[in-house]
């Protein structure tokens, strides 16, 4: 009987993962070269013991990443990068719902990126907001959203560790 419920569990599991449920992030870097953002973006995903980058394809703007376990890491997933005037896009789509490998990936192309080059200040009158401002509040944003749930993720990482000793 046992036996049987495992069963059920697993391909209960597996159903949600073929139902066709996707996380998809995306972000955008403003400011960064092309070469800069995919450089960057292959370093920081080669940092994560859990993933391996096996393929990568500048020109296309493909990086191709796999989980190195079974079950808990990430299936093989193309990582996209989108030339744009100006800003390069990265997107990410992992199947499941609500996938924090997602996120994760994400976190880990940004935040290897070099400190954007200032450009000379503009003048402008006071209380006036340019577009450039604008785009600099939602990255900040951004970069926070992503610091949270990197710190969500070393937090369960933490509760997982106490587990893991409590069983011992």
């Amino acid at each position: 009987m046992k036996n049987k419920f495992i069963i059920i569990a697993l391909l209960g599991a597996s159903s949600a993962f073929m139902a066709g449920c996707q996380t998809t992030r995306t972000a955008t870097i403003t400011n960064q070269d092309y070469n800069t953002v995919f450089k960057s973006a292959v370093s920081g995903l080669c940092s994560e013991k859990k993933l391996l980058v096996y393929q990568a394809d500048k020109a296309k703007g493909v990086i191709w990443v796999q989980g190195r376990g079974i079950f808990a890491n990430p299936p093989e997933t193309p990582v996209m990068l989108v030339r744009g005037t100006n800003t390069t896009t990265a997107r990410v789509t992992l199947p499941g719902m609500d996938n924090s490998w997602a996120d994760r990936i994400i976190a880990l192309i940004t935040e290897n990126l070099p400190a954007a080059k200032t450009e000379p200040a503009v003048s402008k009158t006071p209380g006036s907001k340019t577009l450039e401002e604008g785009t600099d509040v939602g990255l900040e944003r951004e970069k926070l959203e992503l610091e949270k749930e990197k710190l969500k993720f070393e937090r369960e990482k933490l509760e997982f560790e106490k587990q893991k000793q409590k069983g011992k």
